[in-house]
């Protein structure tokens, strides 16, 4: 097994960092960029936020196939990085509602793909410090994730297209620190049989072949209903400023960011399933009280569910990269971000759908239920991991891989 390739590893941090900022950048303007700029409806705007998801789950699949035949995972980094960029500057220079939709459908062929090979080539990377590496990855996603939105509402408060142009140049510096991604990471990785191996082929017919693309679904899905359905339950149930909002969010999404490298690094000393599994079960005990904490409480909940969700998120991506080496092909980092766009589209759907149908009997959205049902399907995807993937650990312990 190769040593962890530091150079490299700044190089896809800082590049991953700079790739998601621009996307959150849009959120806080969504009413000035889709509404006011070209007169579209509330739920056109919704479409805007979902549109880059939809086209991105199209590319991963194409893009994948095109690395096999093409495998220069730096090349394409760079290109999809820069195409990314000039979709920004086309929203920016949109001047119509059709144009701008047709530029954010680029934007997202471009942005998922991207991040795709970013993880690959932090796995790549990683040596035998795999889990350190793809933490390191993990946390530049977070905080770029955290740092974009603050940002981008004070951008839209001075002028909403600054938006564009600011997220375009981040996106071409981006590219340019991809350029020093060195070719030892690109240089593909042996499965067992010693044959380098890209394609996504894994036992389909094994439920533990599935567990990674549920972990992939459940992390972004999670996401999805606290984004909406909290937020909702904050303003409604306890009337809480916009401002003490985003520090309630905050409280979660900080904690995840800067807990996602040590959790990689635990990841590499323990092992992913210790902290996958019992972080999975109290995640979901947590995220089941959400309606049942008095606010005062809500911060140290917050605070909870972003170091489980760390603790979960490093170790997930170790157990992808655990497939990929054992025969599942690097592809399986596509697919494992495919399920997570699928989670991140249902996510507000099916919250949406909870506050509409579980109510009390005045009315009001039963919000413990709601809250309950989501952390009992976490908790229940705990136990179904304790048993299928306790028996996966022990097996490739026994069939350790040589690298």
């Amino acid at each position: 097994m190769t040593e962890l390739n530091r150079p490299a590893l700044r190089a896809i941090a800082i590049a991953t960092f700079l790739t998601l900022v621009p996307i959150t950048l849009l959120v806080p303007g969504l009413t000035e960029l889709v509404s006011v700029a070209h007169g579209g409806t509330r739920f056109k705007a919704h479409l805007f936020v979902s549109l880059n998801q939809l086209t991105g789950i199209i590319a991963v699949p194409i893009a994948m196939r095109l690395h096999r035949r093409f495998p220069d995972t730096r090349r394409w980094i760079v290109a999809l990085l820069a195409l990314d960029a000039v979709s920004f500057v086309g929203m920016g220079a949109a001047g119509s509602l059709g144009e701008l939709f047709a530029w954010r459908a680029v934007d997202g062929l471009a942005h998922l793909p991207a991040v795709t090979f970013l993880m690959i080539a932090a796995n790549r990377a990683g040596g035998a410090r795999r889990g350190a590496s793809l933490g390191v990855v993990a946390a530049a996603l977070m905080v770029g994730v955290g740092v974009g939105a603050p940002i981008g509402g004070v951008l839209v408060d001075r002028d909403p297209s600054l938006v564009y142009s600011v997220g375009a140049v981040l996106l071409a510096v981006a590219a340019v620190a991809a350029i020093a991604i060195p070719r030892t990471a690109i240089a593909p990785e042996g499965t067992p049989d010693g044959v380098p191996r890209s394609r996504y082929a894994w036992d389909r017919t094994r439920i533990a072949s599935w567990m990674p693309l549920a972990y992939g679904f459940a992390d972004r899905f999670l996401i999805g209903v606290f984004v909406s359905s909290f937020t909702l339950y904050l303003t409604e149930v306890h009337q809480v400023s916009a401002a003490t909002r985003g520090m309630l969010m905050s409280l979660f999404l900080l904690p995840f960011a800067l807990l996602c490298w040590p959790a990689g690094r635990l990841a590499d000393r323990v092992g992913w399933y210790g902290p996958i599994v019992s972080a999975n079960i109290l995640f979901g005990i947590t995220y089941a009280s959400y309606g049942l904490l008095p606010f005062s409480l809500l911060p140290v909940a917050m605070v909870l569910s972003g170091v489980l969700s760390a603790l979960m998120f490093s170790p997930s991506l170790v157990l992808v990269s655990e497939f990929a080496r054992r025969g599942a092909g690097e592809g399986l980092f596509g697919v494992f971000q495919v399920a997570g766009s699928f989670g991140f589209l249902f996510g507000p759907l099916v919250g949406g759908l909870l506050v509409e149908t579980l109510r009390r009997g005045d009315g009001e959205p039963a919000w413990a239920l709601i809250f309950g049902v989501v952390g009992v399907m976490l908790v229940g995807l705990g136990l179904v991991s304790w048993r299928v993937l306790g028996r996966l650990s022990a097996e490739w312990k026994s069939v350790p891989v040589a690298g």
